[in-house]
């Protein structure tokens, strides 16, 4: 069984179980001020580093969820020596973020998001007494006319 779940496993979305092989990343995009996470494939994503003997170099673009109508894209450049394991990165377009980072930047924004969600909800709670105000004050009117008639 073990075999055929290895084999038909992500023909099904289970992925391999081997911790090893993904790679995480974390970045902050510039353009849309959010942070990404994306993964590089260390079986299949890699190439061969020209410049080093036995080093492995991959290109990666990461791309922003397109909240605020925001799409944005990060560019990275990874490293790894002979062992996989991470020598240097450069971002373009965004700066590397670690995984605590990330973390912090996730909170920060559905903080925000929160603020947001709550002064929209003030603001309709205000127009909406502005608006019974208005009804009021027009009844009133309403009223004191008939009464003098």
């Amino acid at each position: 069984m073990g075999f055929f779940s290895k084999l038909f496993g992500p023909l099904f979305g289970r992925g391999p179980s081997a911790s090893g092989r993904y790679l995480p990343v974390y970045v902050l995009s510039h353009r849309c001020h959010e942070a990404v996470v994306g993964q590089i494939d260390l079986m299949n994503e890699v190439s061969l580093d020209e410049e080093q003997q036995g080093g492995y170099y991959v290109r990666k673009v990461l791309h922003t969820s397109g909240k605020g109508r925001c799409f944005g894209e990060v560019e990275i450049e990874v490293w790894l020596n002979r062992d996989k394991k991470l020598l240097r990165q450069e971002v373009h377009g965004g700066r590397w973020l670690t995984a605590d980072e990330y973390e912090a930047e996730l909170a920060a924004e559905r903080e925000r998001e929160q603020a947001e969600e709550a002064a929209r909800q003030a603001e309709a709670a205000a127009q909406a007494a502005a608006a019974e105000a208005e009804d009021a004050e027009a009844a009133d009117k309403t009223n004191q006319t008939g009464a003098t008639l």
